[in-house]
């Protein structure tokens, strides 16, 4: 086994700072016409955002942020009794940024019972020096009602690669559901595949010009490139390093709803800096145990993890061919199993964060009212297996 190091054009990793600092449980207030907020409940697919005032508190920094957009996001937890927000400083002021940020996250966990999963998959991103969202627990009042425990997660758009990556005028694709990097052929056009009302690979900078040719190239290169070539040519469209860790941390994690089993949750940045692709995660709460379909995933075969007798999986299933990058892969996952998880570290990591946050799930209104969770929910989840079962379903092992 081997490390690889690359010396150039590494990416940057920003502070935490005032909004993600993960010392305290900040209050985060939404103010907001109690019509409009009947009306955002009754219409869940709706993207419309609505003038709010945002007040931010967590007990060293107090802000008031007057016309913020607000809006529900998401997609299966529209339709949840704990829904998800999203809050926007941009909307409706043009390029107005609050602490560099145009946008957060406001992630209500609805189907996971320690409200950690997924903060525990971001903070192995960063602690992997690959680049992800940060995040932290926030307490959501809405109209100074309690709506509960939170995950607040960066938002993925031009301010995060820029932060990253030093650059922001490349593409930047959001890749959802069947987005299986298989190719369709030369012609740019036909990467702009509809599901729905959006795209599946759905360009969010430089939307004007709309030129998909560079995501085209690229898996051109992937899917077409012979395999004794392969390794030299994806080199220099992509950067595999960094995402042989991040199937690393989703096969650790066991995050089935990413890009390697459902071809879903994941972002392609144009890096301008470097000419290569950047793969970043996102969406990462089906995470460490959450299963709908009864999989083993933690006895799954690290080297086939992919979905069989479905679409094709060309940036996993090529890597896993390719010995070199195999073993690479296996080395991360030695250091990540050894090093960034060690127990004497982990463990306690872990326990501080539920210390942190119990006294705030069990006060919470809607954590019981998806699921049936209750406050001995909360705890057994972090030693023992959870049966995801909605509430009307009767549980059991």
């Amino acid at each position: 086994m081997f490390l690889h190091n690359s010396i150039s054009a590494q990416p940057t990793f920003p502070e935490d700072g005032e909004v993600f600092r993960d010392d305290v449980v900040a209050r985060v207030d939404i103010y907001i016409h109690p019509d409009t907020l009947n009306w955002i409940y009754d219409n869940v697919s709706s993207n419309q955002e609505f003038h709010s005032l945002f007040i931010f508190n967590n007990g060293f920094v107090l802000d008031t942020v007057e016309n913020i957009g607000f809006r529900l996001r998401g997609n299966t937890s529209r339709n949840s009794a704990k829904k998800s927000f999203k809050v926007s400083f941009n909307t409706f002021e043009s390029g107005r940024k609050w602490y560099g940020l145009e946008k957060l996250n406001l992630n209500g966990e609805h189907n996971d019972p320690s409200i950690i999963r997924s903060k525990l998959g971001w903070d192995l991103l960063r602690e992997f020096k690959v680049p992800g969202a940060r995040s932290n627990h926030v307490r959501v009042y809405i109209n100074e009602d309690y709506y509960g425990l939170y995950i607040n997660t960066e938002h993925i758009d031009e301010e995060f690669v820029k932060s990253r990556f030093g650059n922001n005028d490349g593409n930047l694709y959001k890749c959802l559901w069947p987005a299986d990097l298989d190719y369709l052929g030369s012609n740019p056009e036909y990467y702009k595949l509809t599901m729905g009302d959006r795209r599946v690979y759905d360009l969010k900078t430089n939307t004007l010009l709309d030129d998909y040719s560079d995501l085209a190239h690229f898996i051109g290169i992937l899917n077409n490139t012979p395999d004794e070539q392969f390794l030299c040519e994806i080199e220099k469209a992509f950067n595999v390093y960094d995402y042989l860790k991040i199937i690393a941390i989703d096969v650790f994690t066991g995050n089935w709803d990413g890009y390697i089993y459902n071809n879903n949750n994941f972002y392609l940045y144009h890096n301008t800096s470097t000419g290569k692709f950047e793969y970043i995660n996102y969406d990462l709460d089906n995470t460490y145990g959450i299963d709908f379909m009864s999989r083993d995933w933690g006895g799954r075969n690290i080297y086939d993890w992919q979905q069989h007798g479905n679409n094709a999986r060309p940036l996993y299933t090529r890597m896993m061919e390719n010995q070199e990058l195999r073993d690479q892969f296996s080395y991360y996952m030695k250091i990540l199993n050894n090093l960034l998880t060690n127990q004497t570290n982990y463990f306690p990591h872990i326990d501080s964060i539920k210390d942190k946050i119990d006294q705030f799930v069990a006060i919470d209104p809607y954590y019981p009212l998806d699921y049936g969770y209750t406050i001995t929910d909360f705890y057994n989840s972090y030693d023992q297996e959870i049966l995801l079962v909605p509430v009307g379903i009767p549980r059991g092992k």
